[in-house]
């Protein structure tokens, strides 16, 4: 094998992983870990960052990107285009669902019982909807049942909880 032949496959190799990467990344509904990876294209380390920089850059004129969150890896909306989208596209919750979730998400986590206080007998659809959808959890403590908000909570409300 020439040196130019070797070049040529060690380049499509890289090519391969990086295309790999790329797709693992678009098609996972959740951020994905170096070791998942490793697993699919062989990168690693300061290889994963090179190649999602030179993937970012090829994506430089579409609307999303890849990028590193406390979770791992994600592909999403640009900053300019989500706040485009979100103004053309229909709500998920309500202004008095998101109240009822602000409740929550202030205290932390807090009893259904205080949230119906505060937020009247409607909350009860609420606290429903927000669980079918994941934003909160349910957690039963002796004859209390406690709400508090998710991992998907913080995502959907592109939170980072790496500091």
């Amino acid at each position: 094998m020439t040196h130019s032949e070797r070049y040529t496959s060690r380049s499509q190799q890289w090519d391969r992983a990086k295309r790999l990467l790329e797709a693992l990344i678009f098609s996972s509904p959740k951020p994905v870990s170096e070791e998942e990876i490793k697993r699919a294209s062989g990168l690693v380390g300061i290889a994963i960052e090179k190649a999602v920089d030179e993937i970012n850059s090829e994506l430089s004129d579409h609307p999303f990107e890849i990028v590193r969150t406390g979770e791992g890896w994600e592909m999403r909306l640009k900053d300019e285009y989500m706040k485009i989208f979100y103004r053309l596209v229909e709500p998920e919750l309500s202004k008095a669902e998101l109240k009822t979730l602000a409740i929550i998400a202030a205290k932390g986590e807090t009893s259904v019982s205080e949230v119906l206080r505060l937020r009247g007998g409607a909350a009860s659809n609420h606290i429903k909807k927000l669980i079918r959808m994941g934003l909160i959890k349910r957690e039963k403590r002796g004859r209390r049942t406690i709400l508090s908000v998710t991992e998907k909570f913080n995502k959907y409300f592109m939170l980072d909880k790496t500091g």
